[in-house]
């Protein structure tokens, strides 16, 4: 045994031993005041968010935002303060009226400690914080918009709207008097669909310079702002025309539309699978004579015109071919009553086509045909929509329109 208290081991355990009894004795019992210096501690003025703008007040500028600390008490409460979590106060809820005030602070520990522990002030960068308090003054200023980048390839960008037109601003009146607009800014970069997002924004003075913000309060902290992007497509301008015998695009009718396509935008929505723009139907068989007339251009709902025609004109000629009046008595009528007497006799048809087809055309090779589908009435006369059917030739048709008069007897 006494080997082993003279051994280098034993004496190892002993100095271990030693060592911890004198640091709980010194982290415990030792009451010694050791200090602790803490800079930066942020400072919070209570009231300046509510009790004053209730009042019409607000705090222009303080004198200080921030205070260094020296700090003393026993070493085991100083280890374990952590200087992160302390702040000072300052009361501003006693201030009723606007002028200059020099205010004491108050620190305040973390939650963990029991008040201050036992914590002393040793010293401090300041004792007192100057304030200067103004009446409150307010306007709304106008929200503009801006961006920034580009679009993708074939894309534009639409009138940008916002949430709120107008931004509520509060402050030091000469400060506050001084800002012209809110402007808020959006990117761009490769949008190819709406965007739709809220954004910060800055105040602009009336130079046109950035305001540090702040200085003021604001009725909302950002404006949710919505900017359309409107593809691009130049669409062709055609027209559906309805061809008959005599009244066939070609050889026979030549035509033209000017202008020949407009540049449109619109959300992809309403431009899809839209590759053209049909201007109008025309029966060429309904058209007598070369002839030339304009129609409105129609748009997708919610497209726009960049190209900025709104109407087109449509040109109509006739090549290589002649007209012939015949005096038919060959008429009839279909879908109608047993009791349906034909009241025209004969008529004036009017044919088109090549002019060696009409020359051996005869008038007995002409045939109208009434459709009386469309009556529903009683007994009386009624006119009746005709159709005109030239037989034995398909390069000659009937120009116009016909109707024949009926009666249906009781």
């Amino acid at each position: 045994m006494s080997e082993f208290k003279n051994s280098k081991t034993f004496r190892i355990i002993i100095s271990i031993l030693v060592a911890v009894v004198m640091w709980l004795y010194v982290d415990n019992i030792d009451t010694t005041p050791v200090e602790q210096r803490v800079n930066d501690v942020p400072i919070r003025f209570i009231g300046a968010e509510d009790v004053l703008m209730e009042r019409g007040l607000m705090m222009a500028s303080s004198s200080v935002t921030s205070v260094d600390l020296v700090l003393s008490g026993s070493r085991n409460i100083m280890t374990k303060l952590n200087t992160e979590e302390i702040y000072v106060s300052v009361d501003l809820t006693s201030i009723t009226a606007p002028e200059e005030y020099s205010l004491t602070y108050e620190i305040v520990f973390p939650d963990t400690f029991s008040q201050n522990n036992g914590i002393e002030l040793t010293s401090a960068s300041t004792y007192r914080v100057t304030v200067e308090i103004v009446e409150l003054y307010s306007k709304s200023v106008m929200v503009r918009g801006t961006t920034t980048g580009s679009t993708a390839d074939g894309y534009m960008v639409g009138e940008m709207s916002f949430d709120t037109d107008t931004i509520l601003v509060s402050g030091e009146q000469l400060a506050v008097s001084n800002i012209s607009h809110a402007l808020v800014t959006v990117n761009l970069d490769g949008a190819t669909e709406n965007i739709i997002t809220s954004v910060d924004f800055q105040l602009i003075d009336f130079n046109g310079n950035v305001v540090d913000k702040e200085q003021f309060r604001t009725d909302v902290d950002t404006v949710r702002v919505t900017v359309p992007i409107l593809q691009i497509k130049e669409l062709p301008l055609v027209v559906d025309f309805v061809q008959s015998p005599g009244s066939t695009l070609g050889d026979i009718v030549q035509y033209s539309i000017n202008p020949s396509s407009v540049t449109v935008a619109g959300s992809q929505n309403s431009l899809a699978g839209l590759e053209e723009i049909t201007l109008a139907e025309i029966d060429l068989s309904e058209v007598t004579e070369d002839t030339t007339f304009t129609v409105p251009i129609p748009l997708p709902s919610g497209a726009q015109n960049l190209s900025g025609e709104t109407e087109a004109e449509i040109t109509i000629t006739f090549q290589n071919v002649s007209t012939q009046t015949y005096t038919v008595d060959d008429i009839s009528v279909i879908n109608g009553p047993e009791n349906v007497q034909i009241l025209t006799n004969e008529m004036e048809i009017t044919l088109r086509g090549p002019v060696d087809v009409l020359a051996e055309i005869s008038a007995y090779q002409i045939r109208v045909v009434g459709d009386m589908s469309g009556i529903a009435g009683g007994s009386g006369s009624y006119a009746v929509p005709a159709t005109v059917y030239v037989d034995g030739t398909e390069e000659a048709g009937a120009i116009g329109t016909y109707q024949i008069t009926v009666q249906i007897t009781s």
